[in-house]
């Protein structure tokens, strides 16, 4: 059922396929958490600790129906070849179901006609064991061009829950493929994806659910359902790792992985990578890790960690890397110092933070990647000045910003409290919505870390430490 034009060749594809890096990030559906392994040396990258087995590979692929055999079968293999625990495909409709479990995979879908098997779930069987199946229909709607074979507004998700061998950990994963938009039978994205939120709801109470397919909509487009999947706290790994990458032709994000009910995982190694047909895959890694939670004392004490914004609950849940910045700043004494780097600054509360350390004596610097020195610039740069050579600053530098690539927002604090060392690094800049929607960053308290993120700060004002 191919609904879109050509996507460029392969060559061209792998060229462009992305591989989101983005920093370690909690998700989906439960409490807010702030996660750090209290076990880790000092000096261990956080990012090590989080990545570290086991980890849960997902990989969705949409597999052109009109390929030829030998085509689909080595994407296939370039697809198992990434050793995924879970595979969601789409448009299999007529292809044999051993060609599409070789090996130690086993797979599930609804046989019987081409719209109960067009979408299908695999899993490495070494690792999991099937526990219930099943298949929820997502759009009956009919309507097609005299020459086409298939009623296209007619759809069916394909769902297993699988129980980890080792861990007796539950998932349930979800194949799915929403209709494209047609003048047959209309849009049928809304009313598909609330069909999709009841299979989700229903399997929710069994544990995590992680749905992969094509649902021909455009990420961040107009007709993206992004409220009713929030009603359902079902988010895209994009709105995790803030990076989109390139599924399909020249500039198109139509595929995904979203997930529900994992907040005590870490996602994270996101990539496209090419294949024969005219998708590019998504994989997507998945890492249990150890919760605890990270109290206020009246001595501030950061441990080394996660910590996750969680939408949906409460307030304080929602703001939690705001609340972990406004925190920072405002534990800093008179001497110590504090650099942020953030591609924009205009989130009212940060500004105001910064300007109350800068009276007690906190020596403040800033940068920001803006073109445009927007007002809350303007107003700190009254305060620190725009000499960078001087004890405080803040200025904007672009292209410096750019250069050394750092993340959207990093913060450093010499001594905060009884935390000799305080590095902190976000997705998210320091703009009006960073108290809003799905947000992660990593603390690290060791000085190596300390100083590899100092170092491009300096780097990005032009300034010798």
């Amino acid at each position: 059922m191919r609904t879109q034009p050509r996507a460029r060749s392969r060559g061209a594809r792998a060229a462009k396929a992305l591989l989101s890096t983005g920093l370690v990030i909690g998700l989906f559906g439960g409490a807010l958490v702030a996660v750090h392994d209290s076990s880790a040396p000092a000096e261990t990258d956080v990012e090590t600790v989080a990545y570290s087995p086991p980890r849960y590979r997902m990989v969705q692929a949409n597999l052109r129906a009109s390929m030829g055999t030998a085509r689909f079968k080595k994407d296939v293999r370039e697809v198992v070849g990434t050793s995924p625990d879970f595979i969601t495909y789409n448009e299999v409709n007529g292809r044999r179901t051993a060609d599409l479990e070789p090996g130690r995979y086993r797979v599930w879908r609804k046989g019987g006609d081409p719209y109960r098997s067009a979408t299908a779930v695999a899993w490495d069987n070494d690792r999991w064991a099937a526990t219930s199946k099943g298949i929820h229909q997502i759009s009956n709607k009919r309507g097609k061009p005299a020459r086409q074979r298939l009623h296209w507004g007619v759809r069916y998700a394909n769902w297993v829950t699988l129980e980890n061998r080792a861990t007796g950990r539950n998932v349930s994963v979800v194949a799915v493929h929403f209709a494209p938009k047609s003048k047959h039978y209309g849009d049928l994205v809304r009313p598909s994806a609330r069909a999709l939120n009841t299979l989700v709801k229903a399997l929710a109470g069994r544990g995590p659910v992680v749905v992969g397919g094509d649902l021909n909509v455009q990420y961040e487009g107009s007709r993206y359902p992004r409220d009713i999947f929030a009603a359902k706290h079902l988010v895209p790994t994009y709105d995790v790792t803030q990076q989109a990458p390139v599924t399909h032709g020249r500039a198109s994000t139509i595929d995904y992985v979203l997930a529900r009910g994992i907040a005590r995982f870490a996602t994270g190694n996101q990539r496209a990578f090419g294949l024969e047909s005219d998708h590019n895959a998504v994989s997507v890694d998945f890492s249990p890790l150890p919760v605890t939670s990270m109290a206020s004392s009246a001595r501030t004490r950061f441990g080394p960690g996660v910590v996750v914004t969680d939408p949906g609950l409460s307030v304080a849940e929602e703001q939690s890397v705001l609340r972990t910045v406004l925190k920072a700043v405002n534990s800093a004494k008179r001497g110590h110092v504090v650099h942020l780097a953030t591609r924009a600054l205009t989130n009212g509360r940060v500004v105001r933070a910064l300007k109350r350390a800068n009276t007690r004596g906190v020596r403040v610097r800033v940068v920001t990647a803006e073109k445009t020195t927007t007002a809350e610039m303007r107003s700190l740069q009254k305060v620190l000045g725009k000499d960078v050579n001087e004890d405080t600053w803040a200025v904007t530098r672009p292209r410096g910003y750019d250069r050394t690539g750092l993340r959207a927002t990093v913060l450093l604090v010499s001594k905060t409290g009884a935390t000799p060392t305080f590095a902190f690094s976000s997705s998210t800049q320091m703009s009006g919505l960073a108290g809003s929607g799905k947000r992660s960053g990593y603390v690290s308290v060791s000085g190596t870390s300390y100083d590899k993120m100092l170092a491009p700060v300096f780097s990005a004002v032009g300034r010798r430490r």
